[in-house]
């Protein structure tokens, strides 16, 4: 597996195709920044949220880098496309988790906040981040080229998840009567912002509540798509 893993992060560095999903999250965060001093926990909820959308690009681009004669060599050598996708995704979770911690430590190196951040807050902000990562991840899972031939779709798709991922209060306001049960479907983004806005003053039981709703769906969304991944014809794609 840390052959793979190695060969895919090989690959995707040499294609380039992360430059567009990195450099928009470093110019995010930078501009988030550049003034000073920035409230602690809401510039934290900020940028987790920008991470959200840049590992969800990131996934897309990830996905979509190795050409399909390509991906089919590297499957048969494995004899088993389902290691194959576990392999991509351990490779996008460990570049999520990355892009977490100095996401998470540039404020507190560059001195960007009015007093010391202290572990707990460091540590909501670093579990956070990297759910929300794994999140914009699980749902590029669904949007590559072998889910969604067309890639018009995928990105339409994309925005209108990351949309309904961010305005998920708003929406579940609106989701009434039969409509409730729809509210488990919007990825939640929104009760993981809550927690970081709010971690000072939020029980810790409400704070793993939130982190504990977007563990299950990231869960679900993994296990769904590895079990079905296996099920599919990559020599027709």
């Amino acid at each position: 597996m840390i052959a793979l893993i190695a060969y895919l992060m090989r690959s995707y560095t040499r294609s380039q195709r992360y430059f567009a999903s990195l450099s928009g999250i470093v110019i995010a965060v930078l501009v988030l920044y550049s003034y000073k001093p920035n409230p602690i926990m809401n510039s934290y909820a900020a940028t987790a949220v920008i991470l959200f959308i840049g590992c969800a690009a990131m996934g897309l681009s990830f996905l979509n880098h190795e050409q399909a004669v390509q991906r089919q060599v590297v499957i048969v050598h494995l004899r088993s496309a389902r290691i194959y996708n576990i392999g991509g995704i351990l490779s996008l979770t460990l570049l999520a988790l990355l892009l977490d911690v100095m996401i998470v430590v540039y404020p507190m190196i560059t001195g960007r906040f009015p007093e010391p951040v202290g572990i707990y807050r460091f540590l909501l902000a670093l579990i956070g981040h990297g759910l929300l990562g794994l999140l914009g991840i699980s749902i590029s899972l669904f949007l590559q080229s072998s889910w969604v031939a067309k890639r018009s779709h995928a990105v339409g798709l994309m925005l209108a998840s990351i949309i309904l991922s961010i305005g998920g209060t708003q929406i579940s306001s609106l989701l009434e009567g039969p409509l409730i049960p729809l509210r488990f479907l919007l990825p939640p983004v929104a009760p993981v912002m809550n927690a970081l806005m709010n971690g000072d003053t939020l029980s810790t039981s409400g704070v793993l509540t939130s982190f504990a709703h977007v563990s299950l769906y990231i869960v679900l969304l993994i296990g769904i798509y590895v079990f079905k991944s296996g099920t599919k014809d990559y020599s027709r794609i």
